[in-house]
């Protein structure tokens, strides 16, 4: 998987998916088994430590009324950038900002993903 084969879009799709299920599912389709997943406060290691940091910022934020959107992207060998938006559903002004830094496995999934916040 790269990021040209829609990683953008079902990257940001799995933070936003009200569906536990679906979640799981990719969660384990886009991750590495060995993943790791590092925002700010905590590092979340393999699928299941990875889909309790989704499941936590989807209830924390997109169950409260909140979508995460891409900003922009960009793609360097087996890396890649993605900065994405928070704001309401309904519209309104950007409540948050980051960007996520990939490296992927040689099975395209995301070896690691670290979150970095952004001043808005």
């Amino acid at each position: 998987m790269s990021i040209n084969d829609g990683l953008v879009e079902r990257y940001l799709a799995v933070w936003n998916e009200p569906d536990a299920d679906r979640r799981r599912k990719e969660v384990a389709e886009i991750w590495a088994e060995d993943g790791l997943y590092a925002n700010t406060g905590r590092e979340f290691h393999g699928h299941e430590g990875i889909l309790e940091a989704v499941t936590e910022a989807y209830d924390e934020f997109v169950a409260q009324g909140f979508a995460f959107r891409l900003h922009a992207h960009a793609e360097n060998h087996n890396t890649a950038r993605i900065t994405w938006n928070m704001a309401s559903r309904s519209g309104g002004d950007v409540a948050a900002r980051g960007t996520q830094y990939l490296v992927f496995a040689e099975d395209g999934r995301i070896r690691t993903d670290h979150q970095f916040p952004e001043e808005i």
